[in-house]
């Protein structure tokens, strides 16, 4: 860990995104998530959760049809949208891009599937799309059919292992130690222009300029199914609310990993994606003290 700095309570808050006490709805953050399909209706609403639970003042959420419904009763909070079928295609591509000028950032991938069709409309989604974009699950893959980079906005990816490889192309296995994965996670973001986080018992986060911080907080409970979907919101919260990309990451790989800390002091191993965007608002006001 020589070439990047382990992230501490004290560096979250010089970087946390400051609230005006003047402020109205909406100049703290108003978050747009695409995600969900005939399979996965719960990612994009544990994401919507993390944005939520970590400040967002406003959080929409675009699901296919076949979720609408579901999707709008769960939660009141929400301003849930539609696009046509079970999961997204180029029909829905359009009214996705005229709604996201009125977001500060989107996140795009939590519960969607990797059929062909979706991933033609996820690419054709991140080429139009002008405000910064976090990019997770099905979504990072796609990365790899760009053709000219950098886009025009700041891009986050937020991969695990699995991702990660399916996006470079390459078995991190392969790589001998530590400081050889730091340098071809540096690459990537650097050759990409994109800010990385990736997820793993020491998670490295990377900025598009070659920065590399470590973040070496949270626990085994955090494998639950979701966890991941709830920190992607938590990064484009964090961005809507006013923090770079790379901040963002940071922000977001700590407070996810302190809450499941505090969670494990209250429910050992045994407590889900839910719980973890349900207690955001404790841990981040421990951090915050």
């Amino acid at each position: 860990m020589k070439s990047g700095k382990l992230l501490k309570r004290s560096h979250i808050r010089k970087v946390f995104p400051i609230r005006d006490r003047n402020s109205h709805k909406g100049l703290n953050g108003k978050v747009l998530i695409v995600g969900g399909s005939i399979e996965y209706y719960g990612a994009p609403l544990l994401s919507a959760l993390g944005a939520l639970y970590s400040g967002a003042d406003l959080v929409y959420l675009f699901v296919p049809e076949s979720n609408f419904d579901v999707t709008r009763s769960l939660y009141p909070d929400f301003i849930v949208k539609k696009f046509p079928g079970q999961y997204l295609t180029h029909a829905g591509v359009r009214e996705i891009l005229e709604f996201s000028t009125k977001c500060d950032s989107v996140l795009i991938g939590p519960g969607m599937y990797d059929r062909e069709v979706t991933v033609r409309a996820i690419l054709e989604l991140i080429e139009g799309l002008q405000i910064p974009t976090v990019l997770d699950s099905t979504a990072i893959e796609v990365l790899k059919h760009v053709k000219e980079v950098p886009l025009s906005q700041p891009i986050v990816v937020c991969p695990h292992k699995n991702e990660f490889e399916n996006l470079t192309l390459k078995t991190l296995k392969d790589l001998h130690g530590t400081e050889e994965l730091v340098k071809f996670v540096r690459t990537i973001a650097t050759e990409m222009k994109i800010s990385i986080l990736l997820k793993s018992p020491i998670d490295i986060i990377a900025s598009s300029d070659g920065d590399i911080t470590f973040n070496g907080n949270g626990n085994a409970g955090l494998t639950v199914g979701g966890s991941g979907d709830v920190l992607a919101g938590v990064i484009a919260s964090m961005i809507a609310q006013g923090a770079t990309p790379y901040e963002a990451c940071k922000i977001g790989a700590f407070v996810v990993g302190y809450t499941g800390d505090y969670l494990y002091k209250q429910k050992d191993y045994c407590f889900s994606a839910t719980d973890l965007a349900l207690e955001l608002p404790f841990a981040i006001k421990q951090i915050l003290r």
